[in-house]
C-alpha cells in the first residue's frame, strides 16, 4: 500500500505550484457558480434551481475562511498586506463591503426592471426604486458583515497563531 503514504519529502516548487493551481481551481468553480447564480436569475427566481450553486458558495468561502483562521494563517496574512499595501486590510474590508452592496443593488435594479417593467419609465422607476432601496439596504449590512467578521477572525486566527507557536 505505498500508494496512500505521503511522501514527507516534498520539492517546496512543487508544493507551491500545486498550491497555485489549487488556488486558480477554487477561483474558477467560484466564478462558475456565481454565472450560473446570475443567469439563472434573469431566466427564473426559483431559488431551488440555484441551491446547488449557492451551497458550492458558500460552503467553500466558508471553509476556507474558518481554516484559515484556525491555522493562524488570517492574521498573518493581514499584518504582511498591511506592510506591503498603502490601503489597511480594514479599509480594504470597508470598500469590499461598499463594492459588493453597489454590486447587488445594480443587478437587483437591473433585474427588476428587466422583469417587472413593460414600459420604458416603469423600466426606469422600477430601476431606481429597487437601487436606491438596495443601497440603502445592502451597503450598511455588508459593510458591518465584513469589519465585525474581519474584527472577530483576527483576534481568533492571533490567538491560535500564539497557541500554535507556544506548541512548536
Amino acid at each position: 500500500m505505498k500508494w496512500l503514504k505521503k511522501n514527507g519529502n516534498q520539492d517546496e516548487r512543487i508544493v507551491h505550484l500545486k498550491n497555485k493551481v489549487y488556488k486558480e481551481a477554487y477561483t474558477l468553480i467560484m466564478s462558475i457558480c456565481g454565472i450560473s447564480i446570475m443567469i439563472k436569475s434573469f431566466l427564473s427566481w426559483e431559488t431551488y434551481s440555484m441551491l446547488t450553486e449557492l451551497i458550492v458558495l458558500l460552503a467553500g468561502s466558508i471553509y476556507f475562511g474558518i481554516r484559515s483562521v484556525m491555522l493562524g494563517i488570517y492574521s498573518d496574512e493581514i499584518e504582511v498586506h498591511d506592510q506591503t499595501s498603502k490601503i489597511s486590510y480594514s479599509l480594504r474590508n470597508i470598500i469590499t463591503g461598499l463594492i459588493i452592496g453597489l454590486s447587488m443593488a445594480l443587478f437587483l435594479g437591473i433585474r427588476s426592471s428587466v422583469m417587472f417593467a413593460e414600459t420604458t419609465q416603469e423600466k426606469w422607476w422600477y430601476f431606481f426604486l429597487v437601487f436606491i432601496f438596495s443601497l440603502l439596504l445592502y451597503i450598511p449590512f455588508f459593510v458591518g458583515f465584513n469589519i465585525i467578521v474581519h474584527h472577530f477572525a483576527n483576534k481568533a486566527s492571533q490567538k491560535a497563531a500564539r497557541k500554535d507557536q507556544w506548541d512548536s
